[in-house]
């Protein structure tokens, strides 16, 4: 069983929540009424975010990273079957949820990404190369329009290979079947992810603390620490 709290996902994003709540507890209020500045310039002038608007994307992209996690951890721990209890229909609702949840959770990372200004081309590219990223196209996004290099394909999965298996059995419109392995799937995105989110990280640390090495090398410590 996977203890969602335990994950090294949701402790990266509660590591991200720390760095900025030390930084919202710092803030002299009283100075920043002086200035007539709004709180939400002061979090984009300490950041470095491109505008005014960049917390509200911050804050929804921490909870929707946090509540997509939780979604994938519940799936890998009941799987497709959950001991036989579930009927096909919910099997089937069962994989589109994973899959959705598996690309509402990057969706939040790459956000994440692009508000401490470290979204590259490249980190798009590496989640579309992943299996995982095929299937949620594939079967839960465009299974009737799918396009694969300008040629729109139709896929489907093999009703008999929606067990706990893991093993998806793909079918396209030629009638060809490709196996795919789920776990292996999303445990190669969580790689992914934990990788993702540990540039994020250290980004974040590097704008906010650009003038403070003391303070950079004590939270790269500490970044150190959860990913032992």
């Amino acid at each position: 069983m996977i203890e969602y709290e335990n994950t090294l996902i949701r402790k990266y994003e509660n590591f991200i929540r720390e760095i900025v709540n030390s930084s919202v507890n710092r803030i002299d209020w009283d100075k920043l009424e002086s200035q007539q500045k709004m709180f939400v310039d002061k979090m984009k002038e300490l950041f470095k975010f491109q505008d005014s608007y960049s917390w509200s994307f911050l804050t929804s992209s921490l909870d929707t990273l946090g509540d997509s996690h939780f979604a994938i951890v519940s799936f890998l721990n009941s799987n497709i079957e959950n001991g036989k209890n579930f009927n096909t229909g919910e099997r089937y609702l069962r994989l589109y949820g994973v899959l959705s949840s598996v690309y509402i959770h990057f969706r939040a990372i790459s956000t994440l990404a692009d508000l401490i200004k470290a979204k590259t081309s490249k980190l798009e590219q590496e989640f579309k190369s992943l299996d995982i990223s095929f299937l949620r196209n594939a079967i839960s996004a465009h299974p009737v329009n799918f396009d694969l290099n300008g040629d729109k394909m139709n896929f489907k999965i093999a009703r008999y290979s929606l067990n706990d298996s893991g093993s998806l059995d793909v079918i396209n419109k030629q009638n060809q079947f490709k196996t795919y392995d789920l776990h292996k799937s999303l445990d190669a995105y969580i790689d992914f992810s934990e990788r993702t989110l540990e540039m994020i990280i250290k980004k974040m640390i590097q704008n906010r603390y650009d003038s403070s090495a003391h303070k950079r090398e004590e939270l790269i410590s500490k970044l150190e620490k959860i990913k032992a």
